[in-house]
């Protein structure tokens, strides 16, 4: 039976795009780990209150995530861990393709310079295989008029 030349293409493309992963992962691969460590994928927007991280994390246990910001509020630092059940594991003689990667991860994502976050009013929810990372800005409040009191 023969492929369609599409067929080729397509399953080219995906072995070029998983080289491709696996020599950027090695190339910033942290010094001390044993283990590879690989990075989910990240989606950053904004919305008129906040920005919003998206991260895919499927199989990943919330327990097992680390959510920080750094003290200049420039990025944010996720890191976790997949673990693969081991009797699965055993039980495999022969792999034809594998995609999802197991381990440590760690993403940093750098935030848009010219919002103000903030830092009080963060949070983050679990759901469908989906971190979202709320990060409100912080708004400019108005200053309410007051009167100063003049002492002798």
């Amino acid at each position: 039976m023969s492929r369609s030349q599409d067929d080729v293409f397509d399953e080219l493309e995906r072995e070029m795009r998983r080289l491709s992963d696996e020599a950027l992962l090695q190339m910033f691969r942290l010094p001390g780990v044993t283990q590879e460590v690989w990075a989910p994928r990240v989606d950053v927007y904004e919305t008129d209150d906040d920005v919003v991280i998206k991260v895919c994390a499927a199989g990943v246990k919330p327990k097992e995530i680390d959510i920080s910001l750094s003290g200049d509020g420039k990025h944010l630092t996720i890191r976790g861990a997949r673990t693969e059940d081991y009797a699965e594991k055993t039980i495999r003689r022969r792999y034809y393709q594998l995609e999802v990667y197991y381990g440590p991860f760690e993403r940093v994502v750098h935030l848009p310079a010219d919002v103000p976050i903030d830092r009080e009013r963060l949070r983050a929810t679990y759901k469908d295989g989906f971190l979202r990372i709320i990060l409100p800005k912080l708004k400019d409040e108005i200053p309410s008029a007051r009167t100063i009191e003049i002492s002798e």
